[in-house]
Parts: structure tokens; C-alpha cells; sequence
């Protein structure tokens, strides 16, 4: 599990003559990692493609916190016609494979006139069938005495939402909030489908940018790579602990 990121640090650490040598060379003979990361920089728009990927990751991360908690509350302390019913068809789309919706979804895109906007980036993102499948599950093993005495009190509807809701499933939004700016941030072929314009690239399309037909520049790749993954090993570093007691209580609800 190390020495794929051990091996990226070397790569961008090592002129580009030494990436392209036959032998294997874990120390380079030359640490030029700062001077990689320059060249890197000037080679492509990287300050760019990490904004456009901070806004789509922010944006797609705020839309499951909201509205996968909201579905996830309904479906678990209200009842209704349908209600079991609807939330087997939401699970019912986890087994469907994203690349068989992928043309469709870019029909759909494509008829809005969202090609190679934020929208297409942003919008199909900002809720998913698990993050309601992890919501309902939390929300499940909260006390439906505290809404009901919230309710005798004359809190709203809303209020209840806002005041007790919300600040119980800590955990579960913070496990939910790292699973979704991962994948956002990864996100590959998806970006690479609805956008072309090159202001718009994320991160992973800036990265692919490296790889041509002939040539690729290996060491200033792998020094790009080694700080696109900061960000999210910094988020995950700040909410291991959230992260972990998330999983782990998500598991036992319900």
C-alpha cells in the first residue's frame, strides 16, 4: 500500500533521464522535486484546475450533507404512502453501474445546454443513493421521542431539522462529507465526458494532460500527482475520527 506513494515521491524527485532508465532506482541520483514541481506548474494551469476542482468538490459535498440528510430524515421518521417502496428504488440504483447511465446522463447535459459549464460538474453530483442509504440508516437510531417532544414544544418542522437533527448526525455527515469530496476530487471520466474547455478541467483531466501519444513526462506527472493528493489527505486527517465513528455507527443502526 506504501510503495506506490513511495515510488511517486522518488519519480518526482528524479531528473527526467533517470524516470526513463531501465533499472530500478528508488533514491535519485538528484533531488530536484522543487525544480519538478516549477516545471509542472508552468507546463500546465495547475492553480486553475485545482480551483475548478475545490468548487466542484465543495459544491457536490454541500448538496449530499443537505439533501441526502433531508431524504435520509424522511425516510426515516415520517411515514407515508409509498415511503418502503420509494426508498427500495432509491438502494434498487446502487446496482446499476455508472458507466451504463453515463451516455444517457450526457444526453440529458448536453439537451440542458450544460456542456462544458460548472452545471454539468456540480448538479448530477450533489446527491447519491448511498449518502441517503447512510443518512436514513444514522437517523434511524435517533430517539423519535426528542422530535415528538420538539413537536409538544412548538419547534417547526424545520426548526426540528436545524436543532436536533442535524447536530446528532454529526459523525454520519462528517464520514459522508470525506466519501463525497474523495470521490469528487478523483472523479475522472465523468469530467472527461462533459467537459473539453481546458479553464474547465479538474485536477484529474490537468494530470492526463501529461500523457500525450509519444511522450510522457513522468517525473513532472508524479510531482503534479504528489500535490493533488494534499488536499484530500489533509481532509481525511482532520476528520479520521469522525470518519471511522461514522462508518462504524452507520453500520450498527438500523
Amino acid at each position: 500500500m506504501v510503495m506506490p506513494l513511495v515510488w511517486m515521491l522518488s519519480t518526482a524527485s528524479k531528473p527526467i533521464w533517470e524516470t526513463e532508465a531501465p533499472e530500478l532506482r528508488l533514491i535519485p541520483s538528484q533531488f530536484l522535486l522543487f525544480e519538478n514541481l516549477q516545471a509542472a506548474f508552468r507546463r500546465i494551469d495547475l492553480g486553475r484546475y485545482f480551483l475548478n476542482s475545490t468548487i466542484v468538490a465543495v459544491a457536490r459535498t454541500a448538496g449530499h450533507l443537505l439533501l441526502c440528510s433531508l431524504a435520509g430524515y424522511s425516510f426515516a421518521k415520517y411515514t407515508y404512502r409509498g415511503r418502503d417502496m420509494l426508498f427500495m428504488a432509491v438502494l434498487s440504483t446502487l446496482m446499476i453501474p455508472f458507466f451504463v447511465v453515463l451516455i444517457p446522463l450526457f444526453v440529458v447535459v448536453r439537451n440542458l445546454g450544460w456542456l462544458n459549464t460548472y452545471y454539468a460538474l456540480i448538479v448530477p453530483g450533489l446527491v447519491s443513493p448511498f449518502g441517503i442509504f447512510l443518512m436514513r440508516q444514522f437517523i434511524m437510531g435517533i430517539p423519535s421521542e426528542l422530535i415528538d417532544a420538539a413537536r409538544i414544544d412548538g419547534a417547526s418542522e424545520p426548526g426540528i431539522f436545524v436543532r436536533i437533527i442535524l447536530p446528532l448526525t454529526t459523525p454520519a455527515l462528517s464520514a459522508l462529507a470525506i466519501l463525497t469530496f474523495l470521490a469528487s476530487w478523483d472523479d475522472y471520466v465523468y469530467p472527461l465526458t462533459v467537459i473539453s474547455r481546458k479553464d474547465l478541467y479538474t485536477v484529474p483531466l490537468g494530470l492526463a494532460w501529461f500523457s500525450s501519444q509519444y511522450l510522457t513526462i513522468w517525473n513532472e506527472l508524479m510531482a503534479a500527482a504528489l500535490v493533488a493528493m494534499l488536499p484530500v489527505f489533509i481532509v481525511f486527517l482532520l476528520f479520521q475520527r469522525y470518519f471511522v465513528q461514522g462508518v462504524v455507527l452507520s453500520g450498527l443502526k438500523g
